[in-house]
């Protein structure tokens, strides 16, 4: 559902990217978890055709037991997958230096380079193996055989830093084509709050290779269509609430495919069609 814009949601955002985080907590994790709560600030700008996969973006999930992007996503076409892995750095760090006799990039900005860069090293050299971590929700299984890309986004730093000349921006736009890496600035972010389609995402975790929802911000999803309880974990409280939402739950629970709008089985929902006058 497209949500109109909401002028004090960016107020409060743009409140947490200009003041520091409270006593105890680290501001990047501060900025992570205010968009995780408010998700239409995730901007997924390179959606293929079938939009956004499941509705959902995956939170902290691990290449392996040494790498942890902030969040993936994936998007399809009818013969294409694309799988988003996105960094956040805190907006304080300062992508260039203070050399007023040249432009160099600022060694805060070099290391989370570097760091999606090996991302894509390990990628390159493991794509089978992050593929299978994204298994719970990499659905349907005829569609795992088609071509995968892959894209990698950086969200550093404001944009006013980089507008300072525009030797500052003809480097960033080198460096997104030299490394493949698409860098964003939180405002750019907010640009696409601001300027593109919004809407609400559903917050998925891997735990132990299940997935398992973090936050539910949607009404609906059609996840109980695809996955299995082998592959997804539910507590007990999303259980009953997804119940009182219509999901036949127990139905799942005993292995079979909400197949339906992502509500009922086919059988119950066909018995409901010969019982309905």
């Amino acid at each position: 559902m497209k949500l109109e814009f909401d002028e004090e949601l960016e107020k409060a955002f743009i409140a947490i990217l200009e003041s520091p985080a409270p006593e105890g907590k680290k501001k990047e994790l501060v900025v992570h978890e205010f968009i995780e709560r408010n998700p239409e600030l995730i901007p997924t700008p390179n959606l293929l055709n079938h939009h956004l996969h499941f509705g959902v973006v995956v939170s902290k999930f691990p290449l392996d037991t040494s790498l942890e992007t902030d969040y993936v996503y994936l998007t399809k076409s009818s013969d294409t997958w694309k799988v988003t892995f996105v960094e956040l750095e805190v907006p304080d760090k300062k992508m260039f230096t203070n050399n007023k006799k040249q432009v160099d990039t600022s060694s805060d900005f070099n290391k989370a380079i570097a760091q999606v860069r090996s991302w894509q090293v390990f990628i390159e050299e493991n794509k089978l193996e992050v593929m299978r971590r994204l298994n719970p929700i990499f659905y349907p299984i005829v569609m795992r055989r088609n071509p995968v890309e892959f894209d990698y986004q950086l969200i550093i730093g404001r944009s006013d830093e980089k507008n300072e000349s525009p030797e500052r921006i003809k480097i960033l736009n080198r460096l997104r084509k030299e490394t493949g890496i698409n860098i964003m600035t939180y405002d750019t972010l907010l640009n696409y709050y601001r300027n593109s389609e919004r809407y609400k995402k559903d917050i998925l975790s891997l735990s132990k290779n299940k997935m398992k929802f973090k936050y539910i911000h949607t009404n609906s999803t059609m996840l109980f269509s695809y996955v299995s309880k082998d592959e997804f974990i539910l507590t007990s409280n999303q259980k009953e609430s997804f119940k009182l939402k219509g999901y036949e739950i127990d139905e799942w629970e005993q292995g079979k495919s909400l197949a339906v709008n992502g509500k009922q089985t086919m059988k119950n929902f066909s018995l409901s069609c010969t019982l309905d006058p």
